[in-house]
């Protein structure tokens, strides 16, 4: 038998009585026509779940254009006969752009991974979210009547959703005020993302069940008797705290379910903010308050609207609960948020509101304009929604939230963009600090700027919002395109000539053009720029510029003589460009390497481990693979450092020394030193063939009596 309609009819016509009842039937209908003869996992019919759907956007007071899309928003995905086009002639665009953006990425897009079609999909909600609000109601409302269902689901692949869940669309309506939305896609996320603990935690706290309700009902009954005394009308509920919050806390404090004190909380609601803050004080009378545990989220508002007063205290038996305290109207705004206080004309945002949540749906476009990858949109988004936990002042007195661990780099480019690219020092509390120190909430921040300045890319190690690492990252993206380009024009200005011909000859003949045309590329810059990150080779493309049949022989280039203490490397992809080795790691024949494009070095070859490679994992574009050539190494030409710890005993250098020069390999340098533990430290700069070469030195170095240890380092 099909779900029927009517209760979710009734329930909107109570708070929209001009709600249009026949235009919701209407789409009712044609969902069940769309969704005809499909079932669910479980083997209900398939319309169950979009009238579940827009009965939860009812819960939400959502308008009848939300309704409507939540009941079609599976009918194109899941009936091929059915288009968007047809959905928009049926029901309207607005219906149609909701439905569209909340429709996965098939699997006809050629990605890469159905990890990025995900990811994809993902996307296209939250951007289709910053032209119409209405599009995350429902997509929030869809995860949360799937994760209610998804004990239908077999078992491996609940686990995928549910951490999305966490990660993406409970932040969301976090982000959005939406708290109930929050706190059951939460618990739900954590139930089938990580079962076992979720287990445990439930079994500890109905084990304290007798004891927390009876706890429960007195402490009610004596915060009533309070508000009675200073004549404040409210309404008290207590209850256990949800699973996933006490989880996270735990986790936080690094402590197992066994320790779970802290795990009641009781609500009052009032009818304004002089009676909150009369109740506070009644509240600390009663019990007594534990310090740095007060926040007052009344007068410093959360980013995404929330206001509440918070404390904890300690009850008569020892143990910690917290107490929250807010008006009707706020508990109302923090249950439902967007869909309680927002002011949004058919689902678009006001532009005249400045709001942080306003301000952060803005930010998500300008990402798009970026033009961030799904993958780095996606890290920046989860980056983002982490929860604000620090409250720091402008000079002027302005607030401003931040994630911990946010530093003033982060703080710059939350005031404007061109604040955070020239910035060049802060202050906090007026005292001179590092870019990279953490804030703390009551800091008082002020950014120095430079016009001089510049973003560096050690930022990217001390921002954490997802503007500043997205700001940042353009910025350098934008400068090392820019040396791309100039390394590429050089190294194609270079075999032009070994050519006997030029860019502009070729240009007039129409062989530039033709040579552009079958590498897909719209015009010289973007080639320079393709054969700067060693995508294209020079020499293979100079060729191409020559008509057939007229190429000239090749003249012989000036090659100096190779330098043996340079051994010869293998790129992949590319023979014409620059290879220099990097001194912060200083590679040698047998390690494992990876090259980087650099501004006027060419390619750097590190370490595959050298902490300056993993910096530029952000710029796949400019990795290149390299590896050593296979010939066999000739006569010494590394130069490496290496670090030995030695016992304070006469001859231990010459000992070194002597097994050094027995396995001939030049001494470069030595110094040594004793330590404050009455220790020897010997340094050693040496030139060896090969990695093979030097790890047989360290060998017998170490099984001389009195090493304590022997370390290669960089310097």
């Amino acid at each position: 038998m099909l779900p029927r309609i009517d209760h979710v009819i009734e329930k909107v016509k109570l708070y929209n009585p001009s709600s249009d009842s026949r235009l919701l039937q209407r789409a009712y209908l044609f969902s069940a026509y769309a969704h005809e003869g499909q079932t669910r996992v479980s083997g209900e019919p398939y319309l169950v779940h979009p009238v579940a759907v827009c009965d939860i956007l009812a819960d939400l007071k959502a308008d009848d254009i939300a309704i409507v899309s939540g009941l079609l928003h599976d009918v194109v995905e899941d009936n091929l006969s059915v288009s968007l086009q047809e959905i928009q002639r049926r029901f309207g665009p607005e219906v149609s752009h909701i439905v569209d953006g909340v429709t996965k990425i098939e699997e006809k897009v050629p990605l890469q991974s159905r990890e990025e079609r995900e990811w994809a999909t993902l996307r296209k909600v939250v951007l289709a979210m910053v032209d119409d609000i209405r599009v995350v109601l429902v997509k929030l409302a869809d995860r949360l009547h799937n994760l209610r269902t998804m004990q239908a689901l077999p078992e491996h692949r609940r686990p995928t959703k549910a951490l999305e869940t966490l990660q993406i669309y409970a932040p969301i309506a976090y982000r959005l005020g939406m708290g109930k939305i929050k706190t059951e896609l939460e618990d739900l996320g954590f139930r089938y993302a990580y079962p076992e603990e979720y287990a445990r935690l439930a079994q500890a706290l109905q084990e304290k069940r007798a004891y927390s309700d009876n706890f429960i009902e007195e402490t009610q009954a004596e915060i009533r008797k309070a508000l009675s005394g200073i004549s404040v009308e409210g309404r008290v509920h207590g209850r256990v705290k949800h699973l996933y919050s006490i989880w996270q806390k735990l986790k936080h404090q690094g402590i197992g379910v066994e320790h779970v004190y802290d795990y009641m909380a009781f609500r009052i609601l009032v009818g304004s903010v002089k009676d909150c803050y009369a109740v506070l004080g009644v509240v600390h009378s009663l019990w007594k308050p534990i310090p740095g545990r007060f926040k007052d989220f009344i007068a410093i508002p959360k980013e995404n609207h929330y206001r509440s007063l918070h404390t904890s205290v300690i009850g008569p038996s020892g143990h910690p609960f917290e107490i929250q305290i807010r008006t009707e109207r706020m508990h109302e705004e923090a249950e439902n948020g967007l869909a309680a206080h927002w002011q949004y004309k058919e689902g678009r945002l006001s532009q005249k509101d400045q709001s942080e949540t306003t301000q952060w749906l803005h930010q998500l476009l300008e990402w798009k304009q970026e033009g961030q990858g799904d993958t780095e949109f996606i890290q920046n988004l989860k980056v983002d929604l982490y929860p604000k936990e620090v409250y720091v002042f402008t000079p002027k007195g302005q607030v401003l939230s931040f994630p911990r661990g946010a530093t003033p780099i982060d703080f710059a480019y939350s005031i404007h963009t061109e604040v955070g690219h020239r910035c060049v020092g802060a202050k906090l509390n007026n005292k001179l600090v590092p870019l990279k120190t953490p804030m703390k909430s009551g800091d008082v921040v002020e950014i120095i700027t430079n016009p001089s300045g510049r973003p560096s890319r050690d930022w990217l190690k001390a921002a954490v919002t997802g503007r500043a690492l997205s700001k940042i990252k353009a910025w350098l993206n934008v400068q090392e395109k820019a040396r791309a380009v100039e390394l590429g024009k050089a190294l194609l200005d270079r075999e032009v000539k070994r050519q006997k011909t030029t860019l502009k000859e070729a240009q007039d003949s129409g062989l530039l053009a033709e040579a552009l045309k079958k590498a897909s590329l719209p015009d010289l810059d973007s080639l320079h720029a393709e054969i700067g990150y060693g995508k294209l080779s020079a020499k293979v493309f100079a060729r191409k510029l020559v008509e057939r049949g007229e190429e000239p022989a090749a003249v012989p280039a000036k090659v100096a003589a190779p330098d043996p203490r340079q051994p010869a490397l293998v790129v992949r992809g590319a023979s014409d460009l620059l290879t220099t080795l990097a001194r912060c790691c200083n590679p040698i024949r047998g390690d494992e390497v990876v090259g980087f494009i650099s501004r006027g070095r060419g390619l750097v070859v590190h370490r595959a481990d050298c902490p300056n490679i993993t910096r530029h994992a952000y710029n796949p574009d400019r990795i290149m693979e390299v590896h050593w050539d296979g010939k066999e190494a000739g006569s010494p030409g590394h130069e490496v450092h290496v670090t030995i710890q030695t016992e304070d005993k006469a001859g231990i250098v010459a000992a070194i020394t002597q097994v050094v020069a027995d396995s001939k390999a030049p001494i470069r340098h030595i110094d040594g030193t004793v330590t404050d533990k009455g220790e020897g430290l010997v340094r050693l700069s040496l030139l060896i063939k090969d990695k093979s070469h030097l790890n047989q030195i360290i060998s017998r170095i170490s099984q001389i009596q009195g090493i304590l240890a022997i370390r290669r380092s960089n310097r």
